[in-house]
């Protein structure tokens, strides 16, 4: 409470930064942006809209999430609870309304201004899901509800760009490899998160893969974006370039390790930090693939930039640090020593 009441404005915000994870712009950005350049437009223009849109609508992800899963957190991710109550969970939860009301509100306005209805049908139904993961129907619930909602949620963006130009037929297939990815390893954000997700009878599809004796069904489910890559390219429907992307797949594999390994909280809390640092070098990998341009590079480039320092200075949990390193190294080397 004295935090509260003796913080500068400035510091709150930040703070409010921090908890909302406004790093994940990066990703939304990225993938709208790309579209827009796939499609034969300049991106760049639209980044007076761009940045600011996404800002606000990650903030109104994160916020609405950290407030729905206040009690879980107590448990699951005190760092951050404490941070919340910094803020104070009033002042989340209101932001979180009024945020998620101005988004949608922007998106009545540009179809009214627009007016093209596939991409305003795109853009409700990222609302839709952006509200109903934490709230409402409450995907993050649900085992498959959950891998939906966020493979949506790292799809939509690149669609909502799409759409703003092009139309559904022509949506590059490549793209979807960013859906199955997603889908394989999204499930590692729940292995910090068992204890709280037990006391509300919750108990994800990734954790209980992952415990199996068997890691057979876990290396297949991780092994699964390449596969599908694989068939895309073999059908022609896509280009082989795409193949590039199978370079990855030693460290998707070398996940099963790190999540079977890790038996500490701050060990756990390193494997789920290191999968959305690879996640977001996959989807740089693909979004250049789809728009292989020095221009589209740039682009990229700056939304990694921004990455980088919000992952730093703007994260609840600061990442990319050496000892997180020192973790993984140390799973490994148990992992394979027991082996």
């Amino acid at each position: 409470m004295g935090f509260v009441q003796s913080a500068t404005f400035p510091t709150r915000v930040v703070t409010l930064l921090q908890v909302g994870s406004i790093r994940f712009t990066a990703f939304y950005l990225a993938a709208f942006s790309t579209a827009i350049a796939a499609t034969g437009h300049d991106p760049v223009p639209w980044l007076a809209i761009s940045v600011p849109l996404w800002m606000v609508k990650c903030l109104a992800i994160e916020l609405t999430n950290r407030y729905a899963d206040r009690i879980e957190d107590a448990v699951n991710r005190q760092e951050r609870t404490l941070l919340c109550e910094q803020v104070g969970y009033d002042t989340i939860r209101r932001a979180a309304i009024g945020l998620n009301a101005l988004v949608l509100a922007f998106y009545l306005a540009w179809f009214a201004e627009w007016r093209r209805p596939e991409l305003f049908a795109v853009q409700l139904v990222s609302w839709l899901v952006m509200w109903n993961y934490s709230v409402g129907l409450r995907f993050k619930a649900r085992r498959l509800g959950v891998l939906v909602a966020l493979c949506g949620t790292f799809i939509l963006p690149f669609l909502c760009g799409w759409m703003i130009y092009g139309e559904f037929k022509s949506v590059p297939l490549p793209i979807l490899a960013m859906l199955v990815f997603v889908f394989s390893l999204s499930g590692i954000k729940d292995i910090t998160d068992v204890e709280g997700d037990a006391k509300r009878g919750y108990r994800s599809f990734f954790v209980d893969v992952a415990s199996r004796r068997s890691a057979a069904r876990l290396l297949l489910l991780l092994g699964s974006p390449y596969l599908f890559i694989a068939g895309l390219v073999a059908s022609g429907a896509a280009e082989p370039r795409f193949l590039a992307l199978v370079v990855f797949a030693p460290i998707s594999l070398l996940f099963a390790s790190l999540v079977r390994g890790a038996r500490e909280p701050h060990e756990r809390t390193t494997v789920r930090e290191w999968t959305y640092q690879f996640w977001y070098v996959f989807l740089m990998g693909i979004l250049w693939l789809v728009q292989p341009t020095v221009h589209n590079a740039l682009v990229l480039g700056g939304c990694t930039l921004f990455w980088v320092l919000a992952t730093r200075k703007l994260h609840w949990a600061v990442g990319l640090r050496a000892d997180q390193v020192e973790d993984v190294s140390r799973i490994l080397s148990r992992v394979f020593v027991a082996s």
